[in-house]
């Protein structure tokens, strides 16, 4: 089962993932060196686990990927598709698919750190999708845990994939080319290419021909020699260029500054008096007025929704309840009303107490109220077969 794995690293981190996703869902990010065999990898990883029922599907990270997504699975959609209608989407697609869905993203790398977190937190972490994004060594920047939140300590794993070892490395090609490249001649890919097999590929098909001996990879190497020397010269003299334009520019307005400093007259000002400072400027704060208590309420709760317009779509929107609920179930957001009816229709088939909520930055969240944690625990078994998983949130009954 490993034979056709080539590099103890990735044999070790393939007997981790499937113990993983063998029996549950995952989520999960594997990054290194490009042209080791990641996708190679994660492709086998899937075949080994999935059944007939399940549905894989391979995508590219780009910020199109919901597209690509929904494509793959067959489904057509409008390229300006909201965040909202791509949901109802794939709910509708899980709810007619007996297995699980495995998707795998490839070229991470090329998402930016907003775009990763909207990815999880959109198809990562629902159930019967297991999600695993690949990427090359620079998708290491991007997961900073101060740019992705709390997204990347709900992953199940987030590996360093390194390349084959030598050994590895020449056991892959013999066993490829039947041992028609020379042992010195591997080597020297090896160490030209850092163990990257997809490079040593390329060379060899640049080469053309079999067998392929040591001297022929220095051969290739000297032909790239010239163009990468006048590469480097051209670079050299544009970025001194450069760099003598950059003083010449700072010191050219360093001296207008200075002039035009010594031009203004200064003048004594008297301190502004105490108040509030706006957009940096000092301001004479207005006698205050006196305001009805009820009045003062309703600013603080404005200043408050608006404070909360810039926060994560999943904020419920602040209202008072009957004392009779005691739980709300937020199960999903939409900017379109319409959306937002159709989920509230579909649920009040089953459920009751479906409700619309609307929201100050005026998405229109479906919520279910509940009695107790009996309920609670009925709604969210019967939601999270539909593929949706609701936020619980406890009533303030004061």
């Amino acid at each position: 089962m490993l034979s056709d794995i080539f590099g103890e690293d990735k044999r070790e981190k393939f007997q981790i993932i499937l113990s993983l996703i063998k029996d549950r869902d995952i989520t999960g990010i594997i990054y290194g060196k490009r042209g080791i065999g990641k996708k190679f990898l994660i492709s086998k990883l899937v075949k080994e686990v999935s059944t007939n029922k399940d549905r894989a599907v391979f995508i590219e990270g780009t910020d199109k990927w919901h597209l690509h997504l929904l494509q793959e699975l067959g489904i057509n959609a409008d390229e300006n598709i909201s965040r909202e209608e791509f949901l109802i989407e794939l709910v509708n697609f899980l709810e007619g698919l007996s297995g699980r869905l495995f998707v795998v993203v490839n070229n991470g790398q090329n998402l930016s750190p907003q775009q990763i977190s909207q990815l999880l937190h959109l198809i990562g972490f629902k159930d019967r999708i297991s999600t695993i994004i690949i990427g090359d060594e620079t998708l290491k920047e991007k997961l900073n845990p101060f740019k992705l939140g709390k997204v990347e300590a709900s992953l199940n794993f987030v590996f360093e994939v390194r390349p084959p070892e030598p050994e590895e490395f020449i056991r892959y090609f013999n066993e490829k080319y039947s041992g028609k490249i020379e042992k010195k001649a591997l080597k020297k890919l090896y160490s030209l290419t850092g163990g990257s097999i997809k490079d040593a590929e390329n060379i060899i098909m640049k080469i053309g021909r079999f067998p392929v001996k040591a001297e022929d990879i220095s051969q290739e190497n000297r032909n790239y020699l010239p163009v990468f020397v006048i590469i480097i010269t051209v670079s050299a003299t544009a970025l001194a260029y450069w760099l003598f334009v950059q003083l010449y520019t700072q010191e050219k307005e360093q001296a207008v500054k200075t002039t035009a400093v010594k031009k203004i007259n200064i003048q004594d000002k008297k301190l502004p008096e105490e108040g509030v400072i706006e957009e940096g400027l000092p301001v004479k704060p207005k006698r205050k007025k006196e305001v009805p208590l009820n009045k003062e309420l309703e600013y603080v709760t404005a200043k408050i929704a608006e404070s909360l317009k810039n926060e994560d779509w999943n904020i419920p929107e602040l209202k008072f309840r009957k004392p009779e609920y005691r739980f709300v179930l937020q199960v999903a957001s939409f900017k379109n009303r319409q959306n937002a009816e159709k989920l509230k229709n579909r649920l009040s088939k089953e459920l009751g107490s479906v409700s619309i909520i609307n929201r100050k930055n005026g998405l229109k969240t479906v919520v279910i109220y509940a009695s107790g944690k009996e309920e609670v625990k009925k709604i969210q078994k019967f939601l999270t077969e539909k593929g949706l998983k609701p936020i619980i949130r406890k009533v303030d009954e004061r």
